[in-house]
Protein backbone atom coordinates (compact mmCIF):
# COMPACT_ATOMS: atom_id res chain seq x y z
CA UNK A 1 0.00 0.00 0.00
CA UNK A 2 1.35 3.45 -0.90
CA UNK A 3 1.18 6.38 1.47
CA UNK A 4 -0.35 8.55 -1.21
CA UNK A 5 -3.48 6.44 -1.21
CA UNK A 6 -4.09 6.78 2.53
CA UNK A 7 -6.45 9.64 3.15
CA UNK A 8 -5.86 9.86 6.89
CA UNK A 9 -2.80 9.21 9.02
CA UNK A 10 -2.55 8.51 12.74
CA UNK A 11 0.02 10.83 14.37
CA UNK A 12 0.93 11.90 17.87
CA UNK A 13 -0.24 15.35 18.85
CA UNK A 14 1.59 17.89 21.00
CA UNK A 15 -0.04 16.45 24.13
CA UNK A 16 1.07 12.89 23.27
CA UNK A 17 -2.38 11.62 22.31
CA UNK A 18 -2.88 9.87 18.97
CA UNK A 19 -5.09 11.72 16.51
CA UNK A 20 -6.09 11.37 12.88
CA UNK A 21 -4.97 14.00 10.40
CA UNK A 22 -5.57 14.40 6.72
CA UNK A 23 -2.52 13.93 4.51
CA UNK A 24 -2.95 17.43 3.12
CA UNK A 25 -2.58 18.82 6.66
CA UNK A 26 0.79 17.17 7.17
CA UNK A 27 3.79 19.36 6.46
CA UNK A 28 7.40 19.55 7.50
CA UNK A 29 8.26 21.71 10.46
CA UNK A 30 9.55 25.17 9.65
CA UNK A 31 13.13 26.08 10.34
CA UNK A 32 15.33 23.05 10.73
CA UNK A 33 19.00 22.58 11.41
CA UNK A 34 21.31 25.20 9.98
CA UNK A 35 25.05 25.01 9.59
CA UNK A 36 26.99 26.92 12.19
CA UNK A 37 29.79 29.37 11.43
CA UNK A 38 32.38 26.73 12.35
CA UNK A 39 30.91 24.16 9.95
CA UNK A 40 30.61 26.73 7.15
CA UNK A 41 34.19 27.90 7.62
CA UNK A 42 35.51 24.32 7.64
CA UNK A 43 33.65 23.56 4.42
CA UNK A 44 34.96 26.75 2.78
CA UNK A 45 38.53 26.03 3.96
CA UNK A 46 38.32 22.47 2.64
CA UNK A 47 37.07 23.63 -0.75
CA UNK A 48 39.78 26.29 -0.89
CA UNK A 49 42.46 23.70 -0.14
CA UNK A 50 41.01 21.41 -2.80
CA UNK A 51 41.16 24.16 -5.45
CA UNK A 52 44.67 25.20 -4.37
CA UNK A 53 45.89 21.57 -4.49
CA UNK A 54 44.35 21.07 -7.92
CA UNK A 55 46.08 24.22 -9.22
CA UNK A 56 49.39 23.06 -7.70
CA UNK A 57 49.19 19.69 -9.43
CA UNK A 58 48.21 21.36 -12.69
CA UNK A 59 51.30 23.56 -12.38
CA UNK A 60 53.45 20.45 -11.97
CA UNK A 61 51.81 18.40 -14.72
CA UNK A 62 50.70 20.95 -17.31
CA UNK A 63 52.40 24.36 -16.89
CA UNK A 64 50.46 25.87 -19.82
CA UNK A 65 47.00 25.45 -18.31
CA UNK A 66 44.94 28.31 -16.90
CA UNK A 67 45.02 26.69 -13.43
CA UNK A 68 48.82 26.66 -13.51
CA UNK A 69 48.92 30.33 -14.53
CA UNK A 70 46.48 31.21 -11.74
CA UNK A 71 48.59 29.23 -9.23
CA UNK A 72 51.81 30.99 -10.29
CA UNK A 73 50.11 34.39 -10.14
CA UNK A 74 48.70 33.65 -6.69
CA UNK A 75 51.97 32.33 -5.24
CA UNK A 76 54.46 34.73 -6.88
CA UNK A 77 52.54 38.01 -7.09
CA UNK A 78 49.35 37.72 -5.02
CA UNK A 79 48.49 41.44 -5.20
CA UNK A 80 49.10 41.90 -8.92
CA UNK A 81 45.37 42.18 -9.61
CA UNK A 82 45.33 45.44 -7.62
CA UNK A 83 47.82 47.15 -9.93
CA UNK A 84 46.48 45.73 -13.19
CA UNK A 85 45.99 48.49 -15.78
CA UNK A 86 47.89 51.16 -13.85
CA UNK A 87 51.10 52.73 -15.15
CA UNK A 88 54.33 51.59 -13.53
CA UNK A 89 55.73 55.12 -13.28
CA UNK A 90 57.41 56.38 -10.10
CA UNK A 91 55.23 57.92 -7.43
CA UNK A 92 56.12 61.51 -6.62
CA UNK A 93 56.66 62.59 -2.99
CA UNK A 94 53.38 64.54 -2.98
CA UNK A 95 51.46 61.43 -4.18
CA UNK A 96 50.25 63.06 -7.35
CA UNK A 97 50.21 60.99 -10.54
CA UNK A 98 53.32 61.44 -12.71
CA UNK A 99 53.14 64.03 -15.51
CA UNK A 100 54.08 62.71 -18.95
Amino acid sequence: MQLTRIMRVLIRGSNGQAQWKEITENHLPKGGKRLSFRENSLIAFGLGMLVFSYAYFQDEINPDSKWAKAYRTFTREPLSWLTKGQPDGPVSPDHKPPVF
